[in-house]
């Protein structure tokens, strides 16, 4: 049972997305030897000279603009979901140790084989609009998440819901899902009041109702969306700023530029560079620097294996043997020791030794006179973002594709039409971040192969593979660690077989602050224990004040 008194990113974060061969006999590491959660830069953040002290409007500097506020219609990114989050409670959050605890709700209890869960609510809160929080609230929005589009897929195993009481409402599933409360942390975990929800696609994706720490207030797309302190939030005392204003700045450097100059208050990055330079400004002490926590997102090129020439696994192999991540992490300031050959790192509980390739020219060469000796030349466009880093990444990349003899086109694409081109699948391959959950549970909706289907796909890279799958199932419907662990050890050798992902590092993020800005650890839980801090670009406003 998860209690309110037991404390729990990125969720089935229904979209939290971003930009940027053999099976071998692996060894696996001890799950004493670590689970890939270190911070692997530093925090130096105040220590607040009293008490927290309230007032003052907080301007966030966010890294792109999202395409509105329907939990169930509309494509959420780390922006989006920290946005999202200001306005909106989740279920479930994670605490400091990255483990599932009630939030929004008062306590997630299963039955003995995980095959339904009952979630009681905590009482007496209310959405902005003054209506109840209830069962009757819960079930409309997971029954419409079970519907829709887009999130239908990450709710696939949802069999149904019953309301048990005013309070409590069940949830059945089809097969066993041990690790449901991981997925109710961010977008698929928030519950939008009924009014929005019935106040038509347009408003229900412009103007957000939640039971949140704030309340909004207006949303001018591209320029800001401001939202006020909810006077009478559920967490007595909360939140302390009468006002959050989040700005999208989508070039790091100008958002690191606007923090320095005092145009926002905080924001937060996932640039080498930039973060290179904010660890010497806060050594300095010009200004505060949180690093992420929790296993870390990974940097990959995401193929989509359904749409030639990716279709063929040698040119996934060739691409994979081509890659020279020295010169890569050169040009993107990156840590050698972030280098990734699979979705965990190195000192993760989860992780397994593979055979994935690495650079070698020759093999490479010889992939592609195979392949077009059969099929023609080998011809495609690697998509990117615009950020400046991630543009030199995709050159590059152009470059060490070509030398070993494919024609590559870079596109630039704005972020969610990026999104949009993933789940339908109108692209070819895309300079990728993701995957950094707590429980790699949490990536079930995109691996299987049965969420690999038009129209909105959210197994983005197409692949299905009937081995991963049965091990997918296997981990979901298990909580022993030691199944759990082989079943990933499985999910590992087939993705290395598959390579529907060609692995380049995992990234870190941090949020930065000016010296007056308070709160920068992440909070604390209802109950009062420590929350988790930066996790996937996210942490909620909640209980960040201002030093005065």
């Amino acid at each position: 049972m998860l209690s309110g008194k037991i404390r729990w990113v990125r969720p089935i974060a229904v979209v939290a997305l971003v930009a940027l061969v053999a099976v071998g006999c692996g060894s696996k590491k001890s799950s004493e030897e670590g689970d890939g959660t270190a911070a692997t830069v530093p925090s130096m953040i105040k220590t607040p000279s009293g008490p927290p002290q309230a007032g003052g409007t907080l301007t966030f500097g966010t890294e792109s603009e999202v395409s509105g506020w329907n939990p169930t219609v509309d494509r959420w990114d780390a922006s989006g979901t920290e946005i999202a989050l200001t306005v909106m409670d989740a279920l479930v959050q994670f605490n400091e140790n990255f483990e599932p605890s009630p939030y929004l709700a008062e306590s997630l209890t299963p039955n003995a084989d995980f095959t339904e869960w009952d979630i009681t609510l905590r009482s007496d809160v209310k959405f902005h609009d003054g209506s109840p929080l209830n069962s009757a609230a819960l079930k409309k929005s997971i029954d419409a998440f079970s519907a829709a589009a887009l999130t239908g897929a990450a709710f696939a195993n949802v069999a149904g819901t019953k309301i048990i009481s005013d309070l409590t409402l069940g949830v059945m599933m089809k097969q066993p899902w041990a690790a449901f409360p991981n997925g109710l942390t961010g977008q698929a975990g928030v519950v939008p009041a009924p009014g929005q929800l019935d106040s038509g696609t347009e408003d229900s994706s412009r103007i957000p109702i939640g039971t949140g720490p704030f309340v909004y207030k207006s949303w001018v797309p591209d320029q800001a969306f401001d939202a006020t302190k909810n006077a009478d939030y559920w967490r007595d005392g909360l939140p302390y700023l009468d006002e959050v204003v989040f700005t999208p700045i989508p070039d790091s450097g100008s958002r690191i530029a606007a923090l320095q100059t005092g145009d926002i208050n905080i924001t937060v990055t996932s640039r080498n560079d930039d973060i290179a330079k904010l660890t010497e400004q806060a050594k300095s002490g010009n200004l505060q620097m949180a690093a992420s926590l929790g296993a870390l997102d990974t940097n990959c090129i995401l193929l989509n294996t359904e749409k030639a020439p990716m279709d063929d696994v040698r040119v996934r192999q060739a691409m994979a043997y081509a890659i020279d991540k020295a010169a890569l992490f050169a040009v993107t300031e990156t840590d050698p020791n972030l280098s990734a050959d699979s979705v965990f790192a190195p000192d993760s509980k989860w992780y397994t030794k593979t055979d994935y390739p690495t650079y070698d020219v020759e093999k490479a060469k010889q992939l592609v006179q195979e392949y077009e000796a059969e099929k023609g030349p080998i011809s495609f466009e690697l998509g990117s973002t615009p950020d400046p880093i991630v543009v030199k990444s995709a050159q590059l990349l152009q470059q060490q594709f070509k030398d070993v003899g494919m024609d590559v086109t870079v596109k630039n694409l704005e972020q969610s039409a990026y999104i949009t081109n993933a789940v339908t699948g109108a692209y070819t391959a895309q300079m990728w971040r993701q995957f950094g959950v707590p429980d790699p549970d949490t990536n079930y909706v995109w691996w299987i192969g049965a969420n690999s289907a038009p129209p909105l796909a959210l197994n983005m890279a197409r692949n299905r593979d009937p081995q991963l799958d049965a091990a997918l199932d296997l981990q979901r419907g298990s909580n022993d660690q030691a199944t759990r662990e082989q079943a990933w050890d499985t999910i590992q050798q087939r993705q290395t077989a598959d390579l529907p992902y060609l692995w380049l590092s995992r990234q870190p993020w941090v949020i930065a602050a000016g010296n007056t800005v308070m709160g920068l650890d992440g909070g604390t839980m209802p109950d009062g224990t420590p929350s988790a801090g930066l996790i996937g670009g996210v942490m909620r406003v909640t209980e960040m004040w201002f030093q005065k």
